[in-house]
């Protein structure tokens, strides 16, 4: 093809017709650029393509990704809740100097002793925080979304330490020396494994009602309170961020 328009240049020039000349080569440089340009525009399309096709893919992995991080977090707010409203019930019969059994005591005390954290796998989503991933999403909302998430998982693993450190510092020291952790090993496995399991209790014998006139006891309890309160507001703020992705993720797929 470029010999053929050499040709003809070449033609031009020896029948003197100069003007025709330079009016054909400006004429072949522009076809040449608007073929360039539509070269490009074909490459542009493509690779627009092919990232739009990432996209989608990486979307849908996200979003299983969270569903699934969803129903473990709403097990973690159920528990979080339950856990609260038992210290409360133990705070009102110290208060009220309630009645209460040896083994309503023991069981409510004992009830949060294994307390389940909340670590989802979210393999998309740290994908795209670490490997410039980011780029290829094009809703700027669920990238800002995405790019809180390091920062409502620190404010939650903050509590969690702070709770973790009043267990070990507070709590354990203290249920140890009162309470049988024996005779609550079958209301942990029933209530968490869902099992019909009895063990055998303790033979020894326990004051565990001794704590209802402790300080120390009554003190750990509304501290607890008050970690679960907040721990409650960061599970509840990543509860929402995963649903307004989750959300916002829908909508892009349909479209």
């Amino acid at each position: 093809m470029i010999k053929f328009f050499r040709k003809i240049r070449q033609n031009l020039l020896v029948e003197n017709k100069t003007g025709k000349y330079f009016k054909y080569a400006i004429g072949e440089i522009l076809l040449v650029v608007i073929g360039i340009l539509i070269a490009l525009q074909i490459n542009n399309w493509n690779e627009n393509r092919k990232n739009n096709n990432i996209e989608q893919s990486t979307l849908i992995s996200l979003k299983s990704d969270l569903e699934s991080a969803l129903v473990q977090l709403n097990n973690k707010i159920g528990q979080n809740r339950d856990y609260k409203q038992m210290d409360s019930i133990l705070l009102d019969v110290i208060h009220f100097k309630k009645d209460i059994s040896e083994d309503s005591l023991v069981g409510l005390t004992l009830s949060h002793i294994f307390s389940p954290g909340f670590d989802p796998e979210l393999g998309t989503l740290n994908e795209i925080l670490s490997t410039g991933k980011m780029e290829i999403i094009q809703n700027r909302n669920l990238r800002k979304h995405i790019s809180t998430w390091n920062k409502y998982m620190d404010e939650l693993e903050e509590v969690d330490e702070k709770l973790a450190h009043f267990d070990l510092q507070v709590k354990d020291p203290l249920y140890s020396k009162q309470l049988p952790y024996r005779n609550s090993i079958s209301a942990y496995l029933n209530y968490n494994l869902k099992t019909n399991y009895e063990f055998p209790k303790s033979n020894f014998e326990w004051n565990s009602k001794a704590l209802l006139q402790n300080k120390e006891f009554e003190n750990m309890l509304s501290n607890y309170i008050i970690y679960s309160t907040i721990q409650y507001g960061r599970l509840s703020d990543i509860k929402q961020n995963i649903n307004e992705m989750i959300t916002l993720i829908n909508q892009d797929i349909n479209n």
